[in-house]
């Protein structure tokens, strides 16, 4: 069975959630630079609707021209009633990835992994497992290696709060602990990982410096509910063209310096440094949309 190289996937910066039985807002999201469409068959579309968004997206994967981003899908939790009938509704056609809801465990995902086996052998659709509790959480590493079809993990913080009893003040510190031992899970898997969505879409300023905390905590992009936070996203999670150029010098002084550690702009130069640059000059290359440095 040959599966995507993980290096090679392309980043997502932005994953915009839209209800896949919503028309008008089907028709919105074609025309907004998100690198990820996430079409919705959980919890913004109700149980009476559901059938009717599965059909939707049916035909939207058959017209994929209509979509210029990255599809994927929001699957119900393995563990629902709907889950088997999301699968029954892909017999022919799949997206590029699947965001498995309320994933708690590796079984989860094996499950969904499973289902794709006989339907796509060559692993073109991968899964992102949303981690939305407690037990999500302390199986986060286990679940990022369960398949090679985990490209990564998301983190749900509002079913997580809940779940939790957690009340989260305005900087969100209470949420420090699950954030960061996601992306270390998510990271030691080899996987990307994706930070909960900023609910307050309004207020712009608050996207921002949610999406700057995401960032320096590890995270490789953010989800949105909003066509108004994608370019805040997109922005914040591209590297800038100085720290492009910066990485560029840093790589190419310690190469010319042939030693262990080197001094550039008063800063001394290790193998550490250099993988940040590393990484830096990566998320620059695989990532999507105009506002990436290509």
């Amino acid at each position: 069975m040959t599966y995507h190289a993980l290096r090679d996937l392309k980043i997502l910066r932005s994953l915009m959630f839209v209800p896949a039985d919503s028309e008008s807002k089907l028709a919105k999201a074609t025309e907004i630079p998100v690198d990820a469409v996430v079409l919705d068959w959980e919890d913004s579309v109700p149980p009476e609707s559901r059938p009717a968004a599965r059909k939707r997206t049916a035909e939207i994967l058959r017209e994929r021209k209509q979509f210029p981003q990255v599809i994927l899908i929001r699957f119900n939790g393995a563990d629902t009633q709907s889950f088997q009938a999301d699968c029954e509704a892909l017999a022919n056609e799949l997206p590029d990835g699947l965001m498995l809801s309320k994933c708690c465990s590796a079984e989860d995902v094996l499950r969904l992994a499973e289902f794709l086996k006989d339907r796509d052998p060559t692993g073109r659709c991968v899964i992102y497992p949303l981690i939305e509790s407690p037990a999500g959480l302390l199986s986060a590493f286990a679940i990022a290696r369960s398949s090679e079809r985990v490209a990564g993990l998301a983190f749900g913080a509002e079913d997580f709060s809940a779940e939790t009893g957690l009340y989260c003040t305005g900087d969100e510190v209470e949420l420090l602990y699950a954030r960061s031992a996601l992306v270390t899970a998510s990271r030691a898997a080899g996987r990307e990982v994706y930070d909960s969505p900023c609910i307050e879409f309004q207020d712009q300023e608050k996207l921002r410096a949610s999406a700057r905390r995401a960032r320096n905590l590890g995270f490789t992009g953010k989800l949105a509910i909003h066509p108004s936070q994608v370019a805040v996203l997109n922005a914040m999670f591209s590297p800038t063209e100085a720290e492009v150029e910066r990485a560029r010098r840093l790589l190419e002084a310690f190469s010319a310096a042939n030693a262990g550690v080197v001094a550039l702009e008063g800063q001394m130069v290790d193998e550490a440094v250099l993988r940040q640059a590393r990484r830096i000059l990566n998320l620059a290359a695989r990532s999507l949309g105009p506002s990436g440095i290509q």
